[in-house]
C-alpha cells in the first residue's frame, strides 16, 4: 500500500480540524466584550449582591474555554486516526467511533486527507447519512442526558494526551503557504 503523504504544517492541521470550535471561541469572545460594553458590567458589578453577580460573570467568561478543550481533544483524536489509517489502510472500523459529531468527523477527515484518503472517507460519511448541515453531535437527539455523564466531559474536553507513532514531519517537508491558499484548501474540504 502506497499512501501519498500530503504537505501541511501541524499548526494549520490544528486549525482546519477545530475551526468551528475555534469560530465559536472567537464569537464568544467577541460577544464577552460587547455585552461588557453595551451593559456597562463594571458599574453593574459595583452595586449589591457581588459574589452572586461574580459568580454568574465567572460562568460566562469560561465559557470560550471549552471550545478550546474540545478543539485539544479532537487534535488527539486525528492523530490516533492518522496513525490507524497509515498502518491499517482505510477501514470503516477506525473512522466508526469518531464519526459521532462534526468536530470528530473534520479530525478524521483531515487525517484521511494528509494520507490521500479523503475519497473514502467522504463517501463513508455519506453512506452514513452525514451532510455538511449535521453540526449537532448524535447524543443529543438520542440521549441527550448523556451529556451529564463522566463519560461526555473526558472524551469530549478532556481526551488523554495521544503521543503519535509516526513523525509525519520527518518525512514530509512542510511547506509555507499563504492565508488565501489555506482558506481556499479548507473551504474545499467541508463535507
Amino acid at each position: 500500500m502506497v499512501v501519498q503523504l500530503q504537505k501541511r504544517c501541524l499548526l494549520l492541521t490544528y486549525l482546519k480540524l477545530g475551526y468551528l470550535l475555534h469560530l465559536m471561541t472567537l464569537a464568544e469572545l467577541v460577544i464577552i466584550y460587547y455585552g461588557f460594553q453595551y451593559f456597562n458590567i463594571g458599574k453593574w458589578l459595583q452595586s449589591d449582591f457581588f459574589l452572586l453577580k461574580s459568580f454568574l460573570l465567572t460562568s460566562l467568561i469560561v465559557a470560550p474555554i471549552f471550545p478550546q478543550c474540545d478543539a485539544r481533544s479532537r487534535f488527539q483524536n486525528y492523530k490516533q486516526v492518522k496513525d490507524h489509517l497509515f498502518l491499517n489502510g482505510f477501514q470503516p472500523r477506525i473512522i466508526k467511533p469518531f464519526s459521532y459529531s462534526r468536530c470528530q468527523r473534520d479530525a478524521v477527515l483531515a487525517a484521511a486527507e494528509e494520507l490521500g484518503m479523503a475519497k473514502e472517507c467522504k463517501q463513508y460519511f455519506k453512506n452514513q447519512g452525514y451532510r455538511w448541515y449535521h453540526v449537532l453531535p448524535e447524543f443529543i437527539f438520542h440521549r441527550p442526558h448523556y451529556i451529564f455523564h463522566k463519560a461526555f466531559w473526558l472524551n469530549t474536553f478532556f481526551a488523554k494526551f495521544y503521543p503519535a507513532k509516526f513523525d509525519f514531519t520527518a518525512t514530509v517537508q512542510e511547506e509555507k503557504i499563504s492565508i488565501s491558499e489555506y482558506f481556499s484548501f479548507t473551504a474545499g474540504s467541508i463535507i
